[in-house]
């Protein structure tokens, strides 16, 4: 087994969630909260669920009542997680030689510093068009969100340089790197 020269240079990657869902989402569930508050304030009748759950006039508005309290409570956490993330920022994703720094944590994202030799797995995960890249060590799983990147061309750059790095880290070939990963 050859071992590879180590890279020297620290690359830094903007780490940025994208506003344009949990907009989306604000706006949705804003829309629907007044609107089943409107239903609950103007409501003169029962309401019969699924056929088997049947409400009088005041379940019924009440019902609505509840769901418009819900509706506007996921408006005002999606809110918070937003003012969060601009206020405090996020930290960008730092890979050098021997360790990457990645953000974690909820609401208030903090970078966390995973030394190489310490990742056991590198693995890509896809959910519902959510790309996160895994980093396996011994008692647990770390998740970085590849969609959170400037680019396409980023996220690729980070999950290459990052596997050359951690090979390199590991003394592994890269006919065994490709192998093996």
């Amino acid at each position: 087994m050859t071992r590879m020269s180590m890279p020297a240079e620290s690359l830094s990657f903007r780490c940025r969630p994208r506003l344009e869902v949990p907009l989306m989402g604000v706006l949705l569930f804003g829309v629907g909260a007044v609107m089943l508050g409107w239903i609950a304030h103007t409501n003169d009748r029962g309401l019969v669920l699924n056929g088997g759950i049947r409400f009088n006039v005041d379940g019924a508005t009440l019902f609505y009542w509840v769901l418009a309290g819900l509706f506007a409570l996921v408006v005002l956490l999606t809110v918070g997680i937003v003012l969060t993330t601009l206020v405090y920022k996020m930290p960008d994703i730092i890979l050098c030689a021997g360790s990457v720094s990645f953000p974690v944590g909820f609401p208030v994202k903090r970078p966390f510093v995973l030394p190489l030799i310490k990742i056991e797995n590198i693995s890509l995960m896809e959910v519902s068009g959510q790309r996160i890249l895994m980093l396996q060590t011994v008692g647990k799983k770390h998740g970085i969100a590849l969609n959170w990147l400037e680019s396409k061309e980023a996220a690729q750059r980070l999950e290459s340089e990052l596997r050359e790095r951690w090979a390199s880290v590991r003394g592994v070939t890269e006919y065994e790197r490709g192998a093996d990963v």
